[in-house]
């Protein structure tokens, strides 16, 4: 997907959230966003089910609500993005920079962090665990 053609959807996207009537959702399956410069991007509530975002800049991107299950994040830039209440079930986040970045109430059945940098509190957030 071109940057052109990304910021028409993001444009009709923020009608959709801010009109209630007007614009259209986000509905990204499967999409080849790789290496896309999303950075504070309003994707809230945006399906990008299985979309390829590896190497994708997607910091202080707004993703809460987003469904990400099987989405392709490998060493994307998700540094301080809102992912509160995100579906990342099964995506993959491997190298991914996740530092500052919001992850309450997150599913993430089977997501693959591994490599990933993640903030040791958020981590406990994002696995349901209390912190000592």
């Amino acid at each position: 997907m071109t940057t052109n053609e990304m910021d028409r959807i993001l444009q009709q996207h923020g009608e959709w959230l801010h009109s209630g009537n007007g614009g259209a959702r986000a509905i990204l399956i499967d999409a080849d966003l790789r290496g896309l410069d999303l950075r504070a991007a309003d994707l809230r509530n945006a399906d990008l089910r299985g979309a390829n975002l590896s190497d994708t800049d997607l910091s202080s991107a707004n993703l809460s609500g987003a469904n990400l299950s099987q989405a392709n994040l490998y060493g994307s830039n998700l540094e301080s993005a809102l992912l509160t209440e995100a579906d990342l079930s099964e995506a993959d986040l491997r190298r991914a920079n996740l530092s500052g970045t919001d992850l309450s109430h997150v599913e993430a059945w089977r997501a693959n962090l591994k490599g990933s940098r993640v903030d040791p509190a958020d981590l406990h957030t994002l696995l349901g665990c209390e912190m000592p």
